[in-house]
């Protein structure tokens, strides 16, 4: 890669004009700066070129991801926690709290809705499900008659997208259809966007090619559904209700239940999971599925909430557990919840996204056990005898846990052949400095044995054999 210097250099030496020649050399400021200032940007740029070169099959830079989340319709959003919530009647009344009431937790200050109505008898503690989201609508008059009209959609700060409905002034609804697939013309539907920056726009349509065109003083109401994402669980103690309707309210207490949590929240994915994603081909989304492999389709919208996920079809589950007919037309999952209380809940939810997608599959999932297997690394290496031994040791499987350990993202896919050993060395070679001199040395022993889908592999402490010894001694001190 070339520096600044040197594309100064190779400017200075294109110079065919005596007068600009002589003024460099003699140092001019306005001939310097501008030299200097375009081999900067030249330098910047052969950058981004030397980087785009090993970018074919793993993007590397943070813009590239997100082009690439962008161009496959990644969009950021958010997963409402849900959660039960207790509802302490101290009046001498009964008292009920209508679906929708607002309440507040006192750890976060977020607003938390009731997903149902609770009636609560005097004296007695009712339970009822709460979400932490907001719901509000906004409003929004076209300017101009335009094909595909865009508008963004203005979140507010720290909050995530969650949930969207779009009406027309003549109360029609308009449904969701992303990228515009077998959306006919004049149909009521709208495509939701991001760019770059992660925004968020809402598509209308054409009416000679799919869907409706926006007309000029229409006036559209968009009802967004707004979340925190990701809540601490284990810090929901008390709440209190926002607004205070009557007397009766104000003898009431609420609470979480505690194991009450019912659907853990979730940010929107964030870098290293949507470098996750752009390892996949293009051609994968969540409507054309390739050849039945409907891994990318879960992971993009469930892989926030687990810490393994393994899809696979039919064809996989012969390959490697054998053929039977009752495994004919049927996915096989196997999943590892970030939250324990929500398994069960997390695999219903999947077998039935999964159902959405494609009809075929509906109550044709079969979930699998995870069975955890450690991945047996040995390292054989040799140390200048100015490293201290036992430190290297604790650095190496400290930088290996931390980067392939049981919760990491590294892990949570069907590695079917383990872990990549030469990423494994480069990452060794570059974060241990004992590994950066001309002495010391290693070789890795990793497993040959092909992993079953169902197997989650990681490296664990105990999992990591190291065989290091030292080139030298320090030695006797010389006589002089």
């Amino acid at each position: 890669m070339l520096t600044q210097a040197d594309f100064e250099a190779r400017l200075v030496a294109n110079l065919d004009d005596f007068e600009i020649l002589e003024r460099y050399n003699a140092q001019d400021p306005i001939v310097l700066k501008y030299l200097r200032s375009l081999g900067a940007y030249l330098a910047l740029f052969s950058q981004d070129v030397d980087i785009s070169e090993i970018e074919p099959f793993l993007k590397t830079r943070d813009r590239s991801i997100i082009a690439d989340a962008t161009n496959k319709g990644i969009l950021p959003i958010g997963m409402p926690t849900q959660h039960i919530i207790e509802v302490i009647n101290r009046s001498s009344n009964s008292i009920t709290l209508s679906q929708g009431r607002i309440i507040e937790d006192n750890s976060g200050g977020r607003p938390w809705r009731l997903l149902q109505s609770v009636t609560v008898n005097a004296g007695e503690i009712g339970e009822v499900l709460g979400e932490q989201s907001e719901y509000r609508e906004v409003e929004y008059t076209v300017s101009n008659t335009d094909t595909f009209h865009r508008v963004q959609l203005l979140l507010r700060e720290d909050l995530s997208l969650a949930g969207l409905t779009v009406r027309d002034n003549a109360n029609q609804t308009y449904n969701l259809k992303k990228r515009w697939m077998n959306v006919p013309p004049l149909d009521f539907a709208f495509n939701l966007t991001t760019d770059s920056l992660r925004r968020l726009f809402i598509e209308f349509g054409d009416d000679e090619r799919a869907g409706r065109t926006a007309q000029a003083n229409q006036v559209f109401t968009f009802g967004l559904l707004e979340t925190y994402g990701e809540v601490e669980i284990s810090r929901l103690k008390d709440a209190s209700l926002v607004d205070v309707l009557t007397t009766d309210e104000t003898k009431v207490s609420v609470r979480f239940k505690q194991g009450g949590i019912v659907r853990a929240g979730a940010d929107p994915l964030n870098i290293s999971q949507l470098k996750v994603l752009s390892s996949y081909p293009a051609l994968y989304d969540e409507n054309a599925v390739f050849l039945g492999n409907f891994d990318y389709s879960v992971r993009q919208k469930f892989m926030a909430r687990c810490h393994f996920i393994a899809v696979w079809n039919e064809n996989e589950q012969d390959r490697y557990y054998g053929v039977t007919y009752q495994d004919i037309n049927h996915l096989h999952i196997a999943i590892v919840a970030k939250n324990e209380a929500e398994q069960a809940n997390l695999e219903l939810e999947i077998i039935q996204y999964i159902g959405q997608l494609d009809s075929l599959y509906k109550d044709r999932v079969k979930v699998h056990a995870v069975i955890e297997k450690p991945f047996a690394l040995t390292l054989n290496g040799r140390l200048a005898a100015v490293h201290d031994l036992d430190g290297v040791k604790a650095q190496i499987k400290g930088l290996l846990v931390d980067r392939y350990g049981r919760s990491k993202l590294s892990a949570s896919r069907w590695l079917v052949n383990g872990f990549n050993s030469q990423e494994i060395s480069t990452q060794l070679r570059k974060n241990i400095t004992a590994f950066q001199d001309n002495i010391s040395d290693f070789s890795l022993i990793v497993p040959i044995a092909l992993n079953k889908p169902h197997e989650w592999v990681y490296i664990a402490q105990d999992s990591i054999t190291l065989n290091l010894e030292r080139t030298a001694e320090t030695g006797t001190a010389w006589i002089f």
